[in-house]
């Protein structure tokens, strides 16, 4: 899979940019706040739909215009796709407006994006990921999975609208303090209960064949310690129709308190991914160059089961990670890039990228919303 060509019409700091695209590495080079970071969350956006740097749709158009446009040329193994995606800012007092996604010119859902452009994406603000609240790693999981399967994509949208009709109806009988009768309750419990089985069951799957990938990836990485990644779920392990059956029993159980707290306390999200050293869960002792080592293995993991779901690479984005980390973790992750992949690298000096990641790659400059060839050396 490769990216030919990137266009940015007042994207971010972006007014207009139409760049080519190196087959294998291209360096992004430039101060920080020079716009580098924009240029890979454009393709995060194009990828997974939504950018998780932008608070609002609006935060990714450019100041001033009233709407943003990125479209990327994609090459893969089933042909060459056109991508686009169309974000509105909207002024004050009026409504807003849902971003707009078209491949190959046709208009099309954000769900129909899933597995058009894969990504395997190393922001510096990651590293975070296993100490943040577990709606966060069930963010990441449910990305990386809807990157290969567009029916999960589309249930866990089902679910999410489910969710929210059920804690509604919850609210409003908490609120007139009055129990829900079950005739109310019924359709939504079988839509919980059959959903939610089904992503949690998949999000298991999942994990299993990341699991071993992972602790290979951090032996490689770290060299010591025994990591393990592994999926906490509220109910016992198994297939979607043994879960079934075991989330109606917690349904039960757990009725009085969700009448009174007026929410949804049953079912995947309420699920955790979670990373232990030596049966330890990382964020409880860790330090900060350990989290980031387990980041590095989880991403390097993630590429490798997307080879083995699709048999072809993934796009590799590495925004300022290789600055952050030690010379020895540095060439470690460096050797870890296919290299038959294409990467995108940015960094704010081009001294210290490992010169066995970087050798030939074609270098930009960005300066001030503007990309231009390096001079030559």
């Amino acid at each position: 899979m490769r990216v030919r060509r990137l266009a940015l019409e007042d994207f971010r700091s972006y007014g207009q940019l139409d760049l080519a695209l190196d087959e294998r590495v291209t360096v992004f080079v430039g101060a920080n706040g020079a716009g580098k970071t924009n240029l890979l969350e454009a393709l995060v956006l194009l990828a997974h739909g939504s950018s998780s740097r932008a608070t609002d749709d609006a935060d990714m158009v450019r100041w001033g215009a009233a709407l943003a446009r990125v479209r990327a040329d994609v090459s893969r193994s089933e042909g060459e796709r056109r991508l686009e995606s169309i974000v509105f800012a909207h002024p004050e007092g009026e409504r807003r407006r849902p971003k707009r996604f078209l491949i190959d010119g046709a208009a099309k859902r954000a769900v129909e994006l899933a597995g058009e452009l894969r990504i395997v994406a190393f922001f510096p603000e990651e590293v975070t990921l296993l100490c943040e609240a577990p709606s966060a790693r069930r963010r990441y999981l449910d990305a990386l999975i809807g990157q290969v399967d567009r029916r999960y994509r589309r249930e866990t949208l089902e679910l999410q609208r489910v969710l929210e009709q059920r804690n509604a109806l919850l609210r409003s009988a908490r609120d007139e303090a009055r129990a829900v009768a079950d005739e109310e309750i019924a359709f939504w419990d079988d839509e919980l209960v059959r959903l939610g089985a089904t992503v949690a069951a998949r999000r298991m799957r999942v994990i299993d064949e990341l699991a071993p990938l992972f602790a290979r990836a951090h032996e490689r990485l770290a060299s010591r310690g025994e990591t393990a990644l592994s999926y906490q779920c509220q109910v016992a392990r198994g297939d979607a129709a043994a879960l079934e059956p075991a989330y109606r029993e917690l349904l039960r159980e757990k009725r009085e308190h969700e009448m009174w707290q007026g929410s949804t306390l049953v079912g995947p999200h309420r699920d955790d991914v979670v990373v232990a050293t030596n049966g330890r869960a990382l964020p409880t002792h860790a330090s900060r160059g350990e989290h980031r080592t387990a980041i590095l293995a989880l991403k390097l993991a993630e590429a490798e089961w997307i080879v083995e779901q699709t048999a072809e690479q993934p796009v590799f984005l590495l925004d300022d990670v290789l600055s952050e980390l030690d010379p020895d973790r540095r060439e470690r992750l460096a050797a870890e890039i296919p290299r038959t992949a294409q990467c995108l690298i940015t960094a704010a000096s081009p001294a210290g990228l490992p010169d066995e990641l970087v050798r030939g790659a074609a270098r930009r400059d960005v300066v001030s919303g503007t990309v231009v060839d390096a001079p030559a050396r």
